[in-house]
């Protein structure tokens, strides 16, 4: 979170306007939710899936924080087989799921056993 904030500081200028960040506990995303004020345009959200008792909750806050045809931005790793099946299984009924392919990707940043995906709203 820090390096995020300082980026978003820094490019500012840049987007014309701040933007909301925050740190999201699943478990408490209902309650948090209502301090975030959703639906956002964009949600960014990185690591997330390795616990397969969370991935119901994190579905369904992304859902709840994205507005209709807004977009979650997905970093991800494949961390637990049983939290995968589970959150690509949930996603698929909520979103439409594209891959960036790993060319499309900064060649520092991108990193051969992670993904980026783009989680479109239904």
């Amino acid at each position: 979170m820090p390096a995020l904030k300082h980026k978003l500081r820094r490019n500012k200028p840049v987007l014309g306007k701040t933007l909301k960040h925050a740190i999201v506990h699943w478990n408490k995303a209902a309650d948090q939710a209502k301090s975030l004020s959703p639906p956002y345009d964009v949600v960014v959200a990185t690591d997330v899936v390795y616990i397969e008792e969370t991935v119901g909750p994190l579905v369904s806050t992304m859902e709840t924080l994205v507005k209709d045809h807004g977009v979650v931005l997905l970093g991800y790793q494949l961390r637990s087989p049983e939290a995968h099946k589970l959150f690509w299984e949930m996603c698929e009924r909520v979103f439409v799921i594209e891959k960036v392919p790993h060319q499309d990707l900064h060649p520092d940043y991108v990193y051969e056993e992670a993904d980026v995906f783009v989680l479109l709203t239904k």
